[in-house]
Parts: C-alpha cells; sequence; structure tokens
C-alpha cells in the first residue's frame, strides 16, 4: 500500500536499525579461482600430453620452419597465459582497480564512467567472475576470484 509523505521525520525508534558495512579501503585476492585455476591445467595438461603423443606420427623432415614457428607460437602463448592465470591478482586499493597480467592493467575508480559486473554464482568455476570497466572509449577487465574481491566489485556497482 503506497501512503503520502508524512509532515514529520519518523522518531529514531521507527527508523531502520539496518547497518551497512563500509567497503574496505583495500581488498587483494587471486584473479582467478582455485577452480579455474584446476581446469587451465587439466587442459595444458591434456595438450601437452596429446601433443606429445602426436609428436610421435610428425614426419618431421616435411614439417617446414614456419609450420615450426606456428606450432611454436602457440605453445608459448598457451604457456604464458596458463602461467599468468595461476599468478594473476586483483587488488582494490588508495582509489584504484590493478590487476597483474602481462601487463598491469589499472584504472582510477573515479574515472570509471561505467561498469558491469558479471558473475554467475553457480558457473563461476567455469565463468570467472569479472568486473568490466570503461573508462571513456578503453574498456578494462578485471576478474575476481576470491569472494572479498567480488562483494567489493558489487558494491562498487551498487555505489557504495
Amino acid at each position: 500500500m503506497l501512503s503520502s509523505e508524512t509532515d514529520s521525520a519518523p522518531s529514531p525508534s521507527e527508523q531502520s536499525t539496518e547497518i551497512i558495512q563500509p567497503l574496505p579501503l583495500e581488498v587483494e585476492g587471486p584473479a582467478f579461482t582455485v577452480l579455474i585455476k584446476v581446469l587451465a591445467s587439466v587442459l595444458v595438461g591434456a595438450l601437452i600430453y596429446w601433443g606429445a603423443r602426436a609428436a610421435r606420427l610428425v614426419v618431421w623432415q616435411e614439417f617446414s620452419l614456419s609450420a615450426a614457428c606456428v606450432w611454436g607460437a602457440a605453445l608459448v602463448i598457451i604457456l604464458v597465459v596458463y602461467y599468468w592465470i595461476l599468478k594473476s591478482r586483483t587488488s582494490i586499493k588508495q582509489g584504484m582497480i590493478e590487476q597483474t597480467w602481462l601487463w598491469k592493467k589499472q584504472v582510477r575508480i573515479a574515472d570509471i564512467r561505467q561498469a558491469k559486473f558479471i558473475y554467475f554464482p553457480y558457473l563461476s568455476w567455469l565463468i570467472a567472475p569479472r568486473l568490466i570497466v570503461r573508462t571513456g572509449p578503453v574498456m578494462t577487465v578485471f576478474y575476481a576470484g576470491h569472494p572479498a574481491l567480488q562483494q567489493a566489485f558489487a558494491a562498487l556497482m551498487l555505489g557504495r
């Protein structure tokens, strides 16, 4: 039922006693969940296992230098991305969101013009929770593998 405005403010005893916890000034944690790291390890392990089995069937005399370069580059890319999935960390501190990666991703919270927090509670083992922020024409993605980071990202979305 909708009510019209009253001419007096509610008394302190009538006001809600809900206490909102302030957002911690500093939050840091892994960028990817343990299950995503395990899944990445299984996939990289399977690629190495099956690649080694396939390598026995290759006729190396017919393998060109350009083909070797493509396969070598693919292997390097897979291993570098795998390393950073295991090592990457995300933090919120001093008004900045940062994530270590091949290069350090960094955005000032005050510069954020648009943000989307993507989180699927029952699929977070497969789809990493992430915050996508836009600062002008640039979009940056920050992953959050730790519950404290996920809560901080959700609070940022709510403007707290």
